[in-house]
């Protein structure tokens, strides 16, 4: 369990950072600007006062009122995990494969992040749990459906982080994963949830890359988003599946799209 100290006459900074806290790992106790704080008994002091902030050490940071969001708690317990000996133990990172895919990590037993993100930005997102939540060892455990989407996300994430020790990848099968919904996670998606029981439940290690296979349904869906995030711009099927591949971004597509379509202009 991490202890933070906040020393802050802004009592709407205070609530609302204690309201996040809520359902977590993190304990946080106020302290006015003129109360003295017993260093020993805190993993981490937070202020709102610029002055303190500029005299601090590793051991204080200020944040503002506007900087507190869904990140915050997780950020600062991976912030405390840092400065302790060993880190977390090991870290679950659960992935929901779909059009949009769930993905949680859960270090020591704790939910510490929930998103959704789409293929092209989830290594980015992994990367940030693997610097966020430092620890001794990472498994990544993939749901097996749809297999279309749940292989092209293995292969991605093979490539990315296989040479990075103790780091695992197993593929879970949906089928026996039970989504239970608990208080703290009454305001994630559908997919964040999934992600987090997928997470937690065991699966078959995998060591090499799998076989893709791309269903007609599945390049249809691409081009419908293309056409979505450009307004009119449907991508060719040929660059959908490269999208559905992950060899490129749906941006990439559609910059590549409009580069052959000013370029017959231009002719």
């Amino acid at each position: 369990m991490a202890v933070i100290a906040v020393r802050t006459n802004n009592m709407r900074f205070y609530y609302k950072l204690l309201k996040l806290s809520q359902n977590t790992s993190l304990r946080v106790k106020f302290f006015s600007e003129n109360q003295p704080i017993p260093l020993k008994h805190f993993d981490l002091i937070i202020t709102t006062d610029e002055d303190v902030h500029e005299q601090s050490n590793n051991g204080v940071i200020h944040l503002r009122y506007e900087d507190l969001g869904v990140d915050t708690v997780p950020n600062l317990i991976g912030l405390i995990a840092r400065h302790q000996s060993p880190c977390f133990q090991k870290m679950l990172i659960g992935i929901d494969p779909g059009e949009k895919i769930g993905v949680a990590a859960i270090c020591d037993g704790m939910t510490l992040s929930a998103k959704t993100v789409y293929l092209e930005t989830l290594n980015n997102t992994i990367q940030g749990f693997l610097l966020t939540f430092p620890s001794e060892e990472i498994i990544v455990r993939i749901g097996d459906k749809p297999i279309s989407i749940s292989t092209v996300v293995f292969n991605r994430i093979f490539e990315a982080f296989q040479n990075i020790p103790n780091f695992h990848l197993e593929i879970v099968n949906e089928a026996a994963t039970n989504v239970k919904t608990t208080s703290s996670q009454q305001n994630l998606s559908l997919d964040e949830k999934a992600a987090i029981a997928i997470g937690f439940r065991e699966g078959q290690p995998k060591t090499h890359m799998v076989r893709t296979e791309i269903p007609p349904g599945r390049v249809k869906e691409i081009q419908n988003r293309s056409r979505e995030l450009s307004g009119n711009l449907t991508i060719d099927s040929k660059l959908a599946e490269q999208v559905a591949l992950g060899k490129i971004s749906i941006e990439d597509a559609l910059r590549a799209k409009t580069e052959r379509k000013d370029g017959k202009k231009e002719n």
